[in-house]
């Protein structure tokens, strides 16, 4: 899925609603809305014909087609990183 910037506008709230005990609580919430917010993500790339160099390939041939690289772990969910 996309960043979710409602989802980051929720955490963030709850986060203030609980009123964090120190600077360090306040940073530690925050940190982990943030992150929470951008590993949820999933990123989508697209190599336009001729950008990508194919590695192991005799003669480094470019891609003919466009090529999309999805981010994240093996089941390409969440990741940017």
């Amino acid at each position: 899925m996309a960043l979710d910037k409602t989802a980051l506008k929720k955490a963030l709230k709850t986060m203030f609603e609980g009123r964090p005990s120190s600077d360090d609580d306040a940073a530690d919430k925050l940190a982990t809305a943030i992150y929470d917010f951008v590993k949820g993500a999933e990123v989508t790339v697209t190599a336009l014909t001729g950008e990508i160099a194919v590695q192991g390939s005799p003669t480094a041939q470019q891609n003919a087609a466009p090529i999309t690289l999805k981010g994240g772990d093996a089941t390409h969910t969440g990741g940017l990183s």
